[in-house]
C-alpha cells in the first residue's frame, strides 16, 4: 500500500512505530522519537503530503517531545487509556463521520478490530517506507 493521494487522517501508534525501528539504531528511544517527529513534520509540509493530517498518539502520560502541533502533525498522549483504545475510538468516530482514516500500527488485534469497523490500517514500516522525501 502507498500513501494516499486523497486527504487522509493517519492515526499513528507512536510508541509502536518508534519501537519498530529501535533495533536498527544504537540510540535512545527519545532521540529516535525526536527524529521521527521532525521527519513527519517536514513531510507534512511538502506539496505531496500536506493534504493529510498525522495524529501521533503515545501511550502514557505527557512528556516533553517539543511542540504538540507541528505543521500537519498533532501529538497526543493516551494518559490512563491505551494508544490502541484511543486510535480505535477516534478511527471509528472519523470513519462514521465520513472522513478518510488509516491507522498505523503493528498490533494485529487492533488491525482486526479496525477492519471490522471498516477502517484501513498499515504496518508501521509500510507507512514509513511509503513516505518519499521529494528531491530538492
Amino acid at each position: 500500500m502507498y500513501t494516499s493521494t486523497k486527504p487522509t487522517i493517519y492515526l499513528i501508534d507512536g510508541l509502536n512505530l518508534i519501537r519498530s525501528f529501535l533495533y536498527e539504531f544504537t540510540r535512545p528511544e527519545e532521540e529516535v522519537t525526536a527524529d521521527f517527529l521532525d521527519f513527519l513534520e517536514d513531510i507534512s509540509q511538502t506539496e505531496r503530503y500536506c493534504m493529510h493530517t498525522y495524529e501521533v498518539i503515545f501511550d502514557g502520560t505527557f512528556r516533553p517531545l517539543g511542540p504538540l502541533y507541528r505543521g500537519g502533525v498533532h501529538i497526543s498522549f493516551a494518559e490512563e487509556d491505551s494508544a490502541d483504545q484511543i486510535i480505535c475510538e477516534r478511527a471509528n468516530f472519523l470513519a462514521q463521520s465520513g472522513q478518510r482514516v488509516i491507522a498505523v500500527t503493528d498490533d494485529r488485534q487492533l488491525q482486526e478490530t479496525l477492519k471490522s469497523l471498516g477502517v484501513k490500517s498499515l504496518f508501521c514500516r509500510k507507512f514509513y517506507q511509503s513516505l518519499k522525501i521529494p528531491e530538492k
